[in-house]
């Protein structure tokens, strides 16, 4: 993880909402079913952060059988929209953008068991260390699901 200490986020490319969201977060993800029913759940944080127009993030998942999975991704801000890719995933891309209002909205395609995943969500920031995400899923164009967490800063 880049040090943000050293190099400032450059806010001629970085919407000033993503600088909100430097940190570690962390919260319980629950995911349902297209009929809403609850599907499964996990434990995740996730830290951000932002130098120049360079951007890091590392997810990390605490499942209930006690294993654990770590997913990076990096970007860049061009045009104050944030796009992303991940050494995790090989065919990952993501934008991110300012949607006013204390809203960040995100869409992200990965192919998954061969078929094209897509996630739209929405991060709500409801105070400095208090943040809201909803996620829709979509399996080759089907919906798929909703998933949210409610997130606090612990970093």
């Amino acid at each position: 993880m880049m040090s943000t200490s050293e190099i400032e986020p450059d806010l001629e490319q970085v919407p000033e909402i993503f600088t909100r969201h430097i940190g570690t977060w962390k919260g319980e993800y629950i995911k349902t079913d297209k009929q809403g029913h609850f599907s499964r759940s996990f434990v995740g944080s996730f830290t951000i952060a932002i130098a120049g127009n360079q951007y890091q993030q590392v997810n990390k998942y605490e499942y209930a059988d006690g294993s654990r999975l770590q997913l990076d991704f990096e970007g860049q801000f061009e045009d104050r929209i944030l796009k992303m890719r991940s050494s995790s995933y090989s065919d990952f891309s993501a934008i991110a953008w300012d949607a006013g209002q204390d809203l960040v909205c995100f869409r992200a395609n990965k192919t998954q068991d061969g078929a094209l995943i897509t996630f739209i969500e929405t991060m709500t920031l409801l105070s400095e260390n208090h943040r809201v995400r909803s996620t829709q899923a979509f399996k080759d164009g089907v919906f798929d699901g909703i998933s949210f967490i409610e997130e606090t800063r612990i970093a």
